[in-house]
């Protein structure tokens, strides 16, 4: 174990070391102590729009919205006078108006680059706090519709359990949070051995996708290493220091933070700690003390220290229907608020808890309200209802009736719903997806419901999707995000491994390198798979690149997990140690929600590498055949400019499609054979250009200096 003194070390050098984004300045709120502003708790400041590690594209407008009160501490509530907002630390505008407690200004056609917002609230009596930064980024790429909130105004999230993504994800949800990978028991069950590589990949898919992250959670009295137990209060917080200090290196666009996760033992329904654990946190980091809080101050403070680049949220549950407990949550608010250490009110709202008030909305909206009197943005954090009783038709009449409630309440800036699939998800009963794939009547409400918002532009406000264009079904297909999207199975003793490497002269920064250690009697006994599901009468199209260490075969196949095991599709390719395109037209007969794409390396020990791995769609109403032997000529390659397409002569115009690195598009056309296109405006990477005259394509690898 590292002592305090060793992290400090550590963390010092570390911080010297950053860039501009992560300059010094960005810990301009120390912690304070109630009285700093002269008896007066300081107005609060949330930027809730944008997130951190929101994306836009260069020449864009970019709404900036704060949200600050001077309620919710324990000094007299004055008023907001003004909000200034800032780029890098540069003023760029002040407001002193506000809608129901949102300041709002508009950053006009920024360019290219990183920065850094920050927001900075003054009250009545001159006591000035300044929010925590939000990290953008702005690029040349446009950007990409995320979610079912699309420029709805808030952001809908829901969770990931492990490595493994949903090729619908992108498609319903806009944020992200891990479910159980970075609690503290999962990630250091066994004291300094920190197992992190879950919760790396499921952070990557967010920051990769631009998604809102929160992380969840910090301290929690229920998953935590059993080791805490019998430490002192000085070991104790060392090492929660210790697992703070490694989180922040790993994870600078963590939007919001789960400090404290379930701490209500006063006002429960059954006399009880929420977290059985939490009187090993109440004591380890310093006891009630003189508030009756110091060691709730004492982490949030350690928080703002080592993430001045998220949000600090305090999250509970059986609060909507206890107003006890909301005022309990808010007495230890009272005390962040006096030292300007919390960012977000978190309300669990489980199916056990916010039921039962489809018919109570009246209620649901003043409970909500009372949260709101902690003068920061609520945050609903891990909603899921199943109806009372439970059955799709009371799921739906609780969608109904309380979804809305949250979503247009104006201190509500988010919601993450707690998993989506039937079967899949903690409590039997709050899917609202089944587990064939079929949509359940919450979720087509859900979906019809967003679709009627007004479009304010934002979250994630880029242009619509065009539903005939094709895009990529998996998640992932280029490893860019390590072996996110992907699992491995073994079969039959044997065994197999993956990972995303480098440098392995294919497409892009990584490739999945498959290895069978034991290879098993049959192909399939090790396969890696992704979700792949499909309908009868469309056509779609497998491609992807491989190769292997020595030349040996491999079996690509969609098939139907579970019941029959069907094999819907199947063959077999001979890899060679260069990289080879393999593309393939699947003409499916049934439908199949279960399907998953596979790849069997079973059999043979020699090492396989895939990449660029694409399942789409083929929208054209002819089936175009694959060619095993390109004709036609694309260079200069890499292209500063002008790319030129040359083919043998047989077809004089060729239609002509750019996709970026994961699969979506950014160009597309027409051109004669022979002549150039344009591709001044791509930014620098990996593209690939789909060609296609007559019955025949291709694909090629381009890149953009």
């Amino acid at each position: 174990m590292r002592n305090i003194y060793t992290i400090s070390f550590y963390l010092f050098f570390w911080l010297l070391g950053q860039s501009g984004l992560f300059c010094s300045d960005m810990y301009a709120n120390e912690p304070l102590n109630a009285g700093t502003w002269n008896n007066n708790t300081p107005p609060s400041a949330v930027i809730t729009y944008p997130h951190s590690n929101a994306y836009y594209q260069a020449g864009s407008d970019i709404v900036f919205r704060v949200y600050s009160t001077d309620k919710g501490g324990t000094f007299a509530e004055g008023t907001v006078t003004k909000v200034e907002f800032f780029v890098d630390n540069v003023k760029v505008h002040e407001s002193p108006t506000h809608v129901n407690h949102t300041y709002s200004y508009v950053l006009e056609n920024v360019q290219v680059g990183e920065y850094r917002l920050t927001a900075r609230a003054t009250d009545n009596l001159g006591a000035e706090f300044t929010s925590a930064g939000v990290l953008l980024h702005v690029g040349t790429q446009p950007v990409m519709r995320r979610g079912m909130s699309a420029g709805k105004g808030k952001y809908i999230g829901n969770i990931l359990a492990g490595s493994t993504v949903r090729s619908d994800y992108l498609q319903y949800w806009n944020g992200v949070t891990a479910e159980n990978a970075h609690k503290w028991g999962s990630i250091e069950n066994t004291r300094n051995d920190m197992r992190w590589s879950t919760g790396d990949n499921i952070y990557n898919f967010a920051r990769a996708n631009h998604l809102m992250f929160r992380y969840h959670a910090i301290a929690w009295g229920s998953q935590y290493p059993k080791w805490l137990e019998s430490l002192n209060p000085t070991e104790f917080q060392a090492e929660i220091e210790e697992y703070m200090f490694e989180m922040s290196k790993r994870y600078p666009y963590m939007d919001q933070i789960d400090v404290l996760n379930e701490n209500l033992y006063l006002n429960t329904w059954n006399g009880q700690e929420h977290a059985a654990g939490t009187p090993y946190f109440r004591a380890g980091l310093g006891g009630p003390g003189v508030t009756g809080y110091d060691w709730v101050i004492w982490l949030f403070e350690k928080a703002r220290y080592y993430f001045p680049n998220s949000k600090l949220v305090m999250n509970d549950f059986e609060l909507e229907n206890n107003p006890a407990g909301i005022n309990e949550m808010l007495a230890v608010v009272k005390v962040l608020r006096d030292r300007g250490l919390i960012d977000g009110f978190g309300t669990q709202a489980h199916t056990f808890n916010v039921d039962g008030m489809w018919s109570n909305t009246t209620t649901l909206k003043q409970r909500i309200d009372l949260m709101a009197s902690s003068g920061v943005p609520v945050y609903v954090t891990e909603l899921d209802l199943t109806g009372s009783p439970a059955s799709e038709a009371n799921q739906l009449r609780a969608y109904q009736n309380i979804f809305p409630v949250y979503w247009e309440h104006p201190a509500v800036a988010g919601i993450t719903l707690w998993g989506y699939v039937e079967g899949q998800t903690w409590m039997t009963g709050t899917g609202i997806i089944n587990s064939n794939g079929t949509k359940r009547s919450a979720l087509l409400w859900l979906e019809n419901y967003m679709a009627q918002r007004p479009n304010v532009g934002y979250p994630f406000g880029g242009e619509e999707q065009n539903p005939n264009e094709p895009t990529n079904l998996l998640v992932n297909g280029d490893f860019e995000m390590g072996t996110i999207g992907w699992d491995i199975q073994n079969h039959s003793g044997a065994n197999g491994t993956f990972t995303a490497i480098s440098n392995t002269d294919m497409s892009g920064s990584y490739a999945l390198k498959i290895c069978a250690t034991s290879t098993g009697t049959a192909n399939w006994h090790v396969q890696v798979r992704q979700n792949a599901p499909f309908e009868s009468g469309k056509k779609y199209e497998i491609s992807f690149m491989a190769k292997a260490d020595a030349s040996r075969s491999m079996a690509v196949a969609i098939q139907q997990e579970g019941g029959a095991w069907t094999t819907h599709f199947q063959n077999d390719v001979n890899l060679t140690t260069n990289p080879q395109s393999y593309s393939f037209v699947f003409n499916p007969t049934s439908s199949d929600a279960t399907a998953k794409l596979k790849f069997y390396t079973g059999t043979n020990s020699t090492c396989v590498y895939i990449d660029r791995v694409v399942f789409r769609e083929m929208v054209s109403s002819s089936v175009q055949k694959p060619l095993q032997k390109p004709i036609m000529q694309v260079f200069p390659n890499p292209v500063k400019d002008q790319l030129y397409v040359v083919g043998d002569g047989r077809s004089a115009e060729v239609n002509y499609e750019i996709f970026n690195s994961v699969g979506q598009p950014v160009m597309r056309g027409v051109v004669a054979d022979g002549a150039s296109i344009s591709t001044y405006n791509l930014a620098k990477g990996v593209y690939f250009i789909r060609i296609s005259y007559g019955e025949t394509f291709e694909v090629h690898t381009i890149v953009k200096e």
